[in-house]
């Protein structure tokens, strides 16, 4: 082996550094993170605004106890996941780049636990937008909701429209309660940011975080200077947290996200038409399932509402709980079915 000198083997060594830094780099640049935020807690066009209110006035950890049920017991969400794959409704959604936690979200001045998706397109598991649309549109029909939104902070170009956006990080991880918090802190700065038409924000893991820590806010129909203006306001109270983006000489300015507000209006829709419309060309049998599921969201609601107004919710929320027992549990037995049968298909072809 040839010998070399030791300011050479420095060259080497810091050139190889370099290379390795580069492709970290690369890499990290390479994964582009979309989030998705559907609430479990049903629209006033669907269920009433007297029932609505009903709902709400459980409290926030309350409800945010019912959505951790919905989600990790009764399995509304895997369930229909599961589904749309075995349909081909969508191919590229699946537990290795998606992820989903009940996490705060705030719209118009009222902070609802919800369903947040975290999906990394990698490049070694990429994710199609239009399989993103499909399930967000899918869940907004299962869930009862009159509106829903996937965004991507990392490519304005990644959906319907590009719109400002700001993030406030803290330094520890953060509750539903202290999201609800800090946002109800933003309306004593402006309330137009609180709620003014469009304010709201969605509690996320930012930039590859191992904490859903941040509150990314979408800008409302508030001018860009005066969301800039409260949100990094607001964002200097409390101690640790960091407005995010900055300019070079650390004055706060806004970024760009791609993003989509799927939605039904069930006044003109009352079978979810506008969010069915949306899941490509399903099934018979997909659509069938897929209405099984809202019927036992709908039945989910009902059973909530009995028992806040009965005075039995603890009860209700702790060992007593139990999910809906008709369309859930058929239709994740269907779609488990189906996905393994295709399984086995493409076994026997290999």
């Amino acid at each position: 082996m040839p010998r070399h000198s030791k300011k050479h083997r420095h060259v080497v060594i810091f050139a190889a550094a370099l290379v390795l830094f580069a492709a970290t780099v690369a890499t990290r640049a390479a994964v582009a993170t979309t989030f998705i935020s559907v609430e479990p807690i049903p629209g006033g066009d669907v269920v009433g605004e007297r029932k609505l209110a009903v709902i709400e006035s459980a409290g926030y950890e309350n409800l945010e106890l019912w959505s951790n049920r919905l989600l990790n017991d009764c399995g509304f969400v895997r369930t229909t996941i599961d589904l749309l794959t075995a349909d081909g409704a969508i191919s590229t959604v699946n537990g290795g780049n998606t992820d989903v936690g009940v996490a705060a979200g705030g719209f118009e001045g009222t902070t609802h636990p919800s369903f947040v998706f975290t999906i990394r397109d990698s490049g070694f598991d990429p994710v199609s937008a239009s399989d993103v649309d499909v399930l967000d549109n899918a869940l907004g029909y299962v869930l009862n909701q009159e509106g829903t939104a996937h965004f991507s902070p990392d490519n304005f170009k990644a959906y319907a429209f590009k719109l400002d956006y700001a993030v406030v990080t803290f330094p520890n991880a953060l509750s539903g309660v202290d999201a609800k918090a800090f946002f109800e802190h933003l309306e004593t700065i402006d309330p137009a940011l609180f709620s003014g038409q469009f304010a709201g924000f969605t509690q996320i893991a930012f930039e590859g975080s191992p904490l859903n820590n941040s509150m990314l806010f979408l800008k409302p129909a508030a001018s860009k200077n005066r969301f800039i203006a409260g949100l990094s306001a607001a964002a200097n109270t409390p101690p640790g947290a960091a407005y995010f983006p900055l300019k070079p000489n650390e004055a706060p300015m806004t970024a760009r996200a791609g993003i989509a507000f799927p939605g039904n209006d069930w006044i003109a829709n009352p079978d979810g038409g506008e969010y069915l419309s949306r899941l490509g060309t399903p099934s018979a049998k997909l659509l069938t399932d897929l209405a099984a599921l809202r019927q036992d969201h709908l039945d989910a609601v009902t059973a909530l509402v009995q028992a806040i107004q009965g005075g039995t919710l603890s009860q209700y929320l702790g060992p007593q709980f139990t999910c809906p027992t008709g369309g859930v549990t058929r239709a994740s037995d269907r779609g488990r079915a189906a996905t393994m049968g295709k399984l086995r298909g493409a076994m026997r072809a290999k």
